[in-house]
């Protein structure tokens, strides 16, 4: 089946954003489900050709079984989205007994070729860059577009990536010295000042989101070798969008300004950024930017690829490394924070390439290291596999620099869940917030520490802190959730992961945190329906391991059984966390087995382990002679 997903397509009033996974109609999003848009693109990319139902499943659902009125639900789905009806315009036909086909007019501008029937109506397909999708990639739902502390927390996201779009662009005039018309330069732009950027619409969600975007893009061109920029606080008075632009550069001493008009539509943010020469007042740049303020990891592999080209001073062989290494560093942490199998193996690579080219650039191995122990985390490889590949990446990381935070925090994580060494992790974890107070990942693992060794209101601190400072996904907010929960703050767990659900239906985190919960209140029916959610959304082991242990604690053992045979079957597979097995046994009140898995959690040294003193799953062991000398062996009880 031809794969396209980078590619923009137009038929009838829509317009399908591959590597944004928007669907517009008439300008308008349009809500669809993350399977829905999967399909969508499957089948426009094969316009006018049968796509059969098996290729359209495991695309669609890859590793995992799926009953075929999935897809047909899915399909019904998507017609009620594109306004099918019996007598009006049909996109999508089906053939019996084989598959779907996209009947709707579809061409490619780049190669002048049209895609399916040809009709009366054109389809563009705009080269738009490939951007790398995640978790965070679903409709946006009207709770979204109407919370305001909500929106407010997911703006530095959006920042991040607005910010890294801006400072990419500008790297191409500031290694080549060539325009947008073409225009070189005929000495380097050393001197630049960001002005704020104009909000069409002022109000206080924009003035925010402008503040925080000449925060973050000050700082990055900062980054950039022999080019002096204005100080945030020096150019926050220049808000009038009427300023003369000469002026201030005379006024600031600059050879070039930054300038921007910013609008918001809904859920979608639009950006006009320029870049001024004002020695002769010729733009040398200029690019418009349109996102969805829930996509805040699209564009930062389209960012880091444009700051290497656009700006242009003439920069040695050392200099030219170190700008290639951040580069691929950046695409490096895009990747990781994707958190799937692809993400992760694809950002050991571009880490993996930066060291290539530059052995000495230790935020490399930092990143080499955190790719590493996410694929422990997410069950893709098992701890032995991954742990000590981690640990000697951080280590060499903190040999070329001893004040990277990040590297403290990479290090700090194994030093928790491999070593077992809970003054170590202490000490690394609050080494990094130390020599970086804002990086979120320390704060937010180190609250799985503190949770863990019951220290629960400063857990409960971090875990806040964590949802302050990185909210370019949900990822945080879930992470408080959690944080709650095993503190026992049960009703603060329901009403925090629903929040999170409520705005992103797709999170199976949240449904994780929520099901536990409910689960924890003797709410059954309700966390057994969030747990079977979240398997149909992940397809993940541990999220059927969760199902299995609410079947086993409500009483349907019978159920519970038959996933433990089902986790059997996947250890084929994939990895299966021993600890979750035992979860499962504990709640079907074997002991002699949920302890033979634990055993067995030992000695693979599960990451899950750590929570074993806090987790209500393993309540009704505690008074069991074992279960202490459990956890004097994992050294969470002296």
């Amino acid at each position: 089946m031809e794969q396209r997903e980078n590619y923009t397509y137009e038929f009838g009033r829509f317009r399908l954003i591959g590597a944004d996974r928007i669907l517009l109609r008439e300008g308008e999003p349009v809500a669809l489900t993350p399977k829905v848009f999967d399909i969508l693109l499957a089948l426009v990319e094969n316009g006018g050709r049968v796509v059969e139902k098996d290729d359209l499943m495991k695309r669609v659902w890859p590793n995992t079984f799926v009953e075929e009125g999935n897809l047909t639900q899915n399909i019904s789905l998507l017609r009620k989205a594109l306004g099918e009806t019996p007598n009006g315009v049909q996109f999508i036909e089906t053939v019996p007994r084989r598959g779907y086909r996209f009947s709707g007019a579809v061409r490619t501008p780049q190669a002048d070729q049209q895609i399916g029937p040809a009709s009366n109506g054109d389809v563009v397909i705009d080269n738009f860059s490939r951007a790398e999708t995640g978790e965070l990639n679903r409709p946006l739902t009207t709770a979204e577009t109407t919370a305001p502390s909500f929106f407010r927390r997911r703006i530095p996201g959006f920042i991040a990536l607005a910010t890294l779009v801006v400072v990419a662009a500008l790297g191409v005039v500031y290694l080549t010295g060539i325009g947008k018309a073409g225009h070189a330069s005929a000495d380097s732009i050393q001197s630049i000042a960001v002005l704020p950027f104009v909000s069409e619409v002022p109000d206080s969600d924009t003035n925010y989101l402008n503040e925080k975007i000449l925060e973050s893009l000050i700082n990055s061109l900062s980054k950039l070798p022999q080019l002096r920029v204005v100080p945030r606080s020096v150019v926050a008075g220049y808000r009038d969008g009427d300023l003369d632009p000469r002026k201030i550069g005379k006024e600031l001493n600059v050879r070039a300004v930054v300038t921007g008009r910013m609008q918001r539509h809904g859920d979608m943010i639009s950006i006009q950024a320029d870049l001024i020469d004002l020695d002769n007042l010729a733009q040398l740049w200029g690019q418009r930017y349109d996102h969805k303020l829930s996509d805040v990891m699209l564009v930062q592999e389209d960012i880091s690829r444009d700051i290497f080209e656009n700006l242009r001073l003439k920069l040695n062989v050392e200099e030219k490394k170190q700008l290639e290494s951040y580069r691929l560093y950046l695409k490096g942490r895009n990747a990781w924070n994707k958190r799937t199998e692809d993400g992760l193996l694809q950002g050991i690579k571009y880490f993996e390439q930066a060291i290539e080219i530059d052995p000495n650039y230790a935020p490399a191995y930092a990143g080499l290291a955190d790719c590493h122990n996410m694929l422990v985390v997410y069950g893709i490889r098992q701890p032995k596999d991954e742990f000590p590949k981690a640990k000697e990446a951080a280590i060499k990381a903190l040999e070329i620099d001893d004040k990277l935070a990040e590297a403290h925090a990479s290090l700090a994580f194994i030093k928790f869940r491999w070593d077992w060494d809970r003054a170590e992790t202490e000490r690394e974890f609050q080494e990094a917030i130390k020599l970086k107070p804002s990086y979120g990942p320390a704060h937010q693992w180190y609250s799985s520490f503190l949770v863990a060794v019951e220290r629960f209101d400063e857990a409960i601190g971090e875990a806040k802190k964590t949802d302050e400072l990185d909210p370019l996904s949900f990822v945080a907010s879930s992470h408080l959730a959690w944080i709650y929960y095993l503190a026992g703050k049960t009703d603060n767990a329901i009403d925090q992961a629903k929040k999170i659900v409520d705005l992103d239906p797709t999170s199976f985190p949240a449904r994780r945190y929520l099901g536990l919960a409910y689960e924890k209140k003797g709410m059954y029916p309700e966390a057994i329906s969030e747990f079977e959610k979240g398997v149909k959304l992940s397809g993940s082991p541990l999220m059927l391991a969760l199902l299995g242990h609410a079947y086993a604690v409500s009483g349907k053992r019978t159920q519970a059984q038959q996933v433990l045979n089902d986790l059997q079957q996947v250890q084929s597979q994939r990895y299966v966390s021993p600890y979750t097995v035992a979860a499962i046994y504990a709640g079907l009140n074997d002991q002699e087995q949920a302890f033979k898995w634990l055993d067995k959690a030992v000695d693979e040294r599960d990451i899950w382990l750590m929570n074993l003193k806090v987790d209500p799953a393993f309540d009704k062991l505690h008074s069991n002679k074992r279960f202490g000398d459990l956890l004097a062996k994992i050294r969470l009880r002296p």
